[in-house]
């Protein structure tokens, strides 16, 4: 398999809407800012049922999507927004408290470059609640050393309609328009 050489992360946007699925913008803020790096995965159970002493059915089933954003800056927006904390009494005081975060949509657009040739990829993630990883930080030493905040996010799946396949997660692969990407990803979010 030929190996392909990623650009970057080039547009990310997220749709804060309640608890409806699938979670879709209803205004404010739909930027993320400084998004660093992303690591998306999948959650299955992989069941078997024996009987006679052998394997007479199986099922695989997706349980949940996770999404770990790591962020570059320290943004107040992302932090009430995505992970629910909320402003204290002092200026600039956010507090974390027993609530859950709210749920999101999230989404990206990754340029690819291979063979001299650009490709964009885009990624919507129907229903995500996200929570801190924490910051690990230390003391200054010879080096500058950048930090950087990790929110980790897990996904439920969604119905679309009655009868519809449950969705987790939608992706545009090999759209040769940055322009095209983020028209779709915006389609999916509900941003016009």
């Amino acid at each position: 398999m030929a190996k392909v050489t990623c650009k970057g992360l080039t547009y990310a946007k997220f749709a804060s809407g309640g608890d409806e699925a699938p979670v879709v913008y209803t205004g404010g803020k739909a930027k993320i800012d400084y998004l660093c790096n992303v690591d998306m995965g999948e959650n299955r159970a992989n069941v078997r049922e024996h009987a006679d002493g052998h394997q007479i059915d199986s099922e695989q089933t997706m349980n949940e999507a996770t999404c770990n954003l790591e962020l570059a800056n320290n943004d107040t927006d992302i932090k009430q927004d995505i992970l629910g904390q909320i402003a204290g009494e002092a200026a600039g005081e956010l507090v974390v408290t027993d609530a859950d975060a709210p749920f999101v949509g999230i989404g990206f657009i990754l340029a690819n470059r291979f063979k001299g040739t650009v490709t964009y990829e885009a990624y919507w993630y129907y229903k995500m609640q996200f929570v801190s990883a924490g910051l690990t930080t230390g003391t200054k030493t010879e080096q500058v050393e950048f930090q950087h905040e990790t929110i980790n996010g897990s996904g439920s799946g969604v119905k679309l309609a009655a009868g519809a396949p449950v969705r987790f997660y939608a992706h545009l692969d090999g759209c040769t328009s940055e322009a095209d990407a983020r028209t779709w990803l915006n389609a999916k979010a509900g941003i016009s």
